[in-house]
């Protein structure tokens, strides 16, 4: 298994300032494909700032961290909960 750490930021006026991790990780859930092999999902929501951990089963850090990118896009593009917010940092851990 293969963690992806994930910031997401604040950045519109629009934006919800601290999010419910319950239902960030909903979002993730419905977003992910089964390609992404997604795994687990650990949430820590701050501030205009949403730390995610994403589990995946890659084989490589460089596949885990694109399914990992690929599940917060689609998260941000279909839900209304995340309209304001952005990737901010990707990094394997």
């Amino acid at each position: 298994m293969r963690l992806t750490a994930i910031t997401l930021t604040a950045t519109g006026p629009g934006a919800r300032q601290v999010l419910d991790a319950a239902q960030v990780s909903a979002v993730l859930w419905v977003a992910a494909v089964a390609e992404d092999r997604l795994e687990h999902v650990s949430i820590r929501c701050a501030p205009g700032h949403v730390h995610l951990g994403i589990f995946t089963l890659a084989r490589s850090e460089a596949t885990a961290a694109a399914a990992a990118l690929g599940i917060c896009r689609r998260a941000l593009a279909m839900s209304p909960l995340l309209r304001e917010w952005s990737v901010g940092a990707v990094r394997a851990a």
